[in-house]
């Protein structure tokens, strides 16, 4: 993993940010910002987490209060989500990170070309702010957690696997909560078997996104691999159940609910629905198979729609594990 750097406080109260800055809440909060420098395709970057520090925290452990990060998707840190649930947490007493995986890329969203960042990418960023967090003397370091949301919420699931762990943070602080909203489930691994940190996956079942059948998979090799993961599938929620505004589609948008990547135990891969495999033995990659394989899975048009009763009922499930993981009242 790329080193983390430094921490800049910025003293704010009653939700004041800095110009430019999406609104928080009128609740006695400090901002920071975390920074560290992270991958990219164009050489590596300095990415910057925004931190908020609730200032009455009463769940605090000899002075440190718990945190969660909170990764955003394909369109990008929003105030109606990302800070939103800042908002929430904010009121819970637990501090919220946020990091921007797409602006220091040159990004704005990653709708209509998922490789311009890519969950690879957030992964390192998520376990680089965990990083950063764990040494701010303000936050417990057992007590970090993450959420996040389709693409982010991908982050937050494979953050949780001791196959990820190992390979970009063999040596650093875990997570100690992964709640991932309606998230990309298209990739298992041989062995799925998490941290053994609590795990809470949250499914919309008319998700046409990126199909809720892919996650309950997902679970499914989890709890195989001797691990305990909670699941909540909300029947008739769609993509983005927790947004604002009406029901939304993308036509151009790049869809990968057929796709099914599995890892084999010598470590080929193979795209379960085009049939190819697109990795030898020890994961070496077949030349121009990936394409093929995108080609026979990958299709254009998303869409999704808010529902406030999913809404809200997935935020006290996540309120919920929060308290359990963090032992809130």
């Amino acid at each position: 993993m790329r080193g983390w750097a430094v921490l800049r406080g910025i003293g704010l109260a009653v939700g004041i940010l800095a110009a430019g800055q999406a609104p928080m809440l009128a609740w006695a909060q400090t901002r920071e910002i975390l920074e560290f420098t992270s991958p990219s395709r164009n050489g590596p970057v300095t990415v910057k987490a925004e931190l908020f520090l609730p200032d009455n925290a009463s769940g605090g452990v000899n002075g440190r209060m718990p945190a969660m990060v909170i990764h955003h998707g394909s369109g990008g840190v929003s105030n109606t989500r990302e800070y939103a649930y800042a908002r929430e947490f904010t009121k819970m007493g637990v501090a919220s990170i946020i990091p921007d995986s797409f602006t220091p890329r040159g990004v704005k969203n990653t709708v209509e070309d998922q490789s311009t960042v890519s969950t690879n990418d957030m992964i390192i960023d998520a376990f680089n702010a965990l990083k950063a967090a764990a040494a701010h003397p303000r936050l417990d370091p057992a007590r970090i957690g993450i959420t996040g949301f389709s693409k982010g919420g991908g982050v937050a699931m494979r953050t949780g696997l001791e196959v990820i762990v190992r390979r970009h943070a063999p040596n650093g602080p875990r997570f100690a909560l992964h709640v991932p909203f309606y998230a990309g489930c298209d990739t298992i691994y041989h062995n799925m078997r998490t941290t053994g940190a609590p795990m809470l996956v949250l499914i919309g079942g008319a998700d046409t996104y990126v199909g809720p059948e892919r996650c309950v998979e997902a679970v499914e090799h989890m709890r195989a691999a001797g691990s305990t993961v909670d699941m909540i599938v909300y029947p008739n929620a769609q993509h983005g159940w927790d947004g604002t505004g009406k029901a939304w589609s993308y036509p151009n948008g790049q869809n990968f609910s057929r796709c099914v990547y599995l890892q084999s135990g010598n470590g080929s891969w193979t795209e379960q629905t085009s049939g190819v495999a697109i990795a030898g033995p020890g994961g070496k990659t077949i030349e121009g198979a990936p394409q093929k394989a995108l080609a026979g899975c990958r299709f254009n048009g998303v869409s999704g729609a808010p529902d406030a009763e999913v809404k809200a009922q997935s935020l006290e499930a996540l309120k919920g594990a929060m308290k359990a993981a963090f032992g809130l009242k």
